[in-house]
């Protein structure tokens, strides 16, 4: 199935327009079933039935919504930042992190990425107004950016970065390495777990030589081995640190 964002020339990118199939799935989910009925009941006598009329009208809104040119330009301007955001969030102290020839190696959570690009497409969408047009409201709202950070994660994880082909992440940083599923967050309620993380490299005037990258790679699996070892507890108290300083 289509994803809304794709990885292309080095950067994260939003074609400007979203696939319906997406859409329908989520439409079978309690939430969206929920979304359908309240549209069902402002549904006047339709050939197509009632059911099937108001999601279409549900998905036309959404999907006109989606490819209007301020909301477009909104989403790919957050899509392209995506990866930069690793570089702020590489310097909170209570991250993981290892030395490879005098750089830092740091473990940046997707929790902490996605979290941030999520707060900073629902401020700029809600502070302009644009989300009162669509008749599914904030719930029909949430759908969509939740499934585009999902796909901004799963496009950057497609993309494979390592220390041979490694992603920019920011001024003076690369992304290495991704890990897709250590748990950082106890799933609370429908939130999404996103789950895994970075390795984010600090680079220097030096390059990166082959033995560098044998040495980022042992790093690595240094902090993976290292990583299954916190509780519960101790992920909560990293995230918590890293997220409010302290």
């Amino acid at each position: 199935m289509a994803t809304w964002v794709r990885f292309a020339r080095g950067r994260l990118v939003y074609p400007g327009r979203i696939t319906r199939g997406r859409f329908l799935q989520w439409a079978e989910t309690p939430e969206g079933r929920a979304v359908v009925q309240n549209a069902v009941s402002r549904t006047r006598f339709s050939l197509l039935g009632k059911t099937r009329s108001a999601t279409r009208r549900l998905w036309r809104q959404l999907a006109d919504f989606a490819r209007d040119g301020s909301v477009a330009a909104l989403i790919d301007d957050e899509a392209r930042v995506y990866l930069e955001r690793l570089n702020q969030l590489a310097f909170a102290d209570a991250l993981p992190r290892r030395g490879v020839d005098l750089r830092r190696l740091v473990v940046v959570p997707n929790a902490l990425v996605n979290g941030a690009a999520y707060t900073a497409i629902k401020t700029k969408l809600y502070d302009r107004g644009v989300c009162e047009s669509l008749e599914g409201g904030s719930a029909i709202a949430e759908f969509l950016i939740r499934t585009l950070i999902r796909d901004m994660q799963a496009a950057t994880e497609g993309a494979r970065p390592s220390p041979s082909r490694p992603l920019v992440a920011g001024d003076g940083w690369i992304t290495v390495g991704v890990n897709l599923t250590f748990a950082w967050l106890v799933p609370v309620f429908d939130e999404p777990p996103w789950n895994g993380h970075h390795y984010v490299l600090e680079l220097t005037r030096n390059p990166i030589t082959r033995s560098v990258r044998k040495a980022i790679v042992a790093r690595i699996a240094q902090l993976e081995e290292s990583l299954v070892t916190l509780s519960r507890s101790e992920r909560s108290e990293i995230m918590r640190c890293a997220a409010f300083g302290r």
